[in-house]
């Protein structure tokens, strides 16, 4: 097989690897999309906590967004055909610690991201991934559709943690996770939507996809904090979801935060400290909110994005083969108002 190897100091190399031979209860996949996000950057930079804290080494195949086929399983698998269109879930616990036990495998000490910490990722001809932790979707869901509902359980899981329903919501940071954090919270009943980021573009697609209102963030933050306040109205800010690592947005939270609300924080730093005043989570009684994964929502997820509920295509902008996965990561880091989603297509190039 074909694939993408990171190998620290910023290296990449699109190397030849034997095929991989699905283990019991796994699957053999050929991945149709794969989208690279934020993290995969910092993989690539080496900043990605796991790697500055030395719990995960390079060489690494990555890729965790993905969308692919089912070439062949493991003789024990069962519910799955060849052919099937299918999606999985990064996080893969050991299964057996007191944490997998409890239903917070996704925290496993022993955990394996796909992707991002032991195990190879979707950024290959061919890879293998556990049968449980593998979901099929609709064949008439397109490859670069299905590989965002990765993304979107993320999402999804955000929103649950901050009890959307019936509260205005704040979502700030409008790349992919803010775009699917934005339609998932409205899917679970949030009473009014604002969108907020400095770009008019990421804005507009916003509203497209169903903001109730949308603040165009400003240097200075208390100006920005000014325009949250109106375009909530009489409505307190319930619950804030934070779709991006800057410490500027963090703070922005905070202070515009309603006293008594939700603080989710979905977005890595890359950073080992960020300046924020905590002084104000206190006074204000917020409840921050860590949020590491998606345990427990894929199916949800999944029949979310089938349905039609929460709309991804709309969010890739470009697609690229396999071999120019160093554009890609460019295209990321630099950010620009005409770039969202990035999509690799493996089989090609």
């Amino acid at each position: 097989m074909r694939a993408i190897e990171f190998h620290g100091d910023r290296q990449l190399a699109l190397v030849d690897r034997p095929d991989p031979i699905p283990a019991p209860g796994e699957l053999l996949i050929a991945p149709q999309a794969v989208g690279i996000c934020a993290t995969d950057l910092e993989i690539f930079d080496g900043t990605m906590a796991y790697y500055r804290t030395g719990q995960a080494h390079y060489p690494v195949i990555p890729g965790h967004e993905w969308a692919g086929v089912v070439e062949a399983m493991a003789p024990d698998v069962t519910g799955f055909a060849i052919g099937d269109h299918v999606v999985g879930e990064v996080s893969i616990g050991c299964g057996a610690c007191d944490l997998c036990r409890a239903g917070k495998y996704h925290l496993c000490g022993r955990v394996q991201e796909t992707g991002i910490m032991g195990r190879s990722g979707a950024l290959a001809t061919l890879m293998a991934h556990p049968a449980a932790s593998t979901f099929a979707v609709s064949p008439e869901l397109p490859w670069e559709a299905a590989a965002l509902i990765e993304p979107t359980s993320v999402a999804l899981n955000a929103a649950r943690r901050g009890a959307c329903r019936g509260k205005t919501v704040l979502v700030m940071g409008m790349g992919t996770i803010g775009q699917l954090a934005l339609q998932c919270a409205i899917a679970e009943g949030a009473r009014h939507t604002i969108a907020a980021n400095p770009s008019s573009a990421r804005l507009e697609l916003a509203a497209r996809l169903g903001a109730g209102a949308t603040v165009r963030l400003a240097p200075s933050q208390d100006a920005s904090s000014e325009a949250l306040r109106r375009a909530a109205g009489e409505d307190p800010i319930d619950v804030v979801l934070v779709c991006t690592g800057a410490a500027s947005a963090v703070a922005l939270a905070i202070d515009a935060a309603h006293p008594g609300a939700t603080i989710v924080l979905a977005g890595l730093a890359g950073e080992p400290s960020i300046g924020v005043d905590l002084d104000l989570v206190v006074l204000k009684e917020l409840d921050l909110r860590g949020l590491n994964g998606s345990p427990f929502v894929w199916p949800d997820t999944v029949r979310l994005v089938d349905g039609g509920a929460v709309r991804t295509q709309p969010l890739v902008t470009h697609r690229l083969p396999l071999s120019k996965m160093a554009r890609g990561l460019d295209l990321v880091r630099t950010r620009s108002a005409g770039t969202l989603k990035v999509m690799i297509q493996p089989q090609t190039g």
